[in-house]
């Protein structure tokens, strides 16, 4: 299982720039929207408007494993 390491290229909600979380990941290019909204949950975002950024493509995705 592939993991990925998603930094926040700007504020996004509460999760301040440049912030990282690791998500595991039955995808081979990136991590799907329920994936990262779940990493999102587990790192204490909570809020609306931060699970909001739960799409690929407002991260810089990395495979790191």
């Amino acid at each position: 299982m592939p993991v990925y390491k998603l930094t926040a290229p700007r504020n996004m909600g509460k999760i301040p720039k440049g912030f990282c979380i690791q998500v595991p990941s039955q995808m081979v290019s990136k991590p799907n929207a329920q994936e990262i909204e779940k990493a999102i949950i587990q790192a204490g975002f909570t809020d609306r408007d931060s699970i909001g950024y739960r799409s690929p493509g407002n991260w810089i995705v990395e495979k790191i494993a």
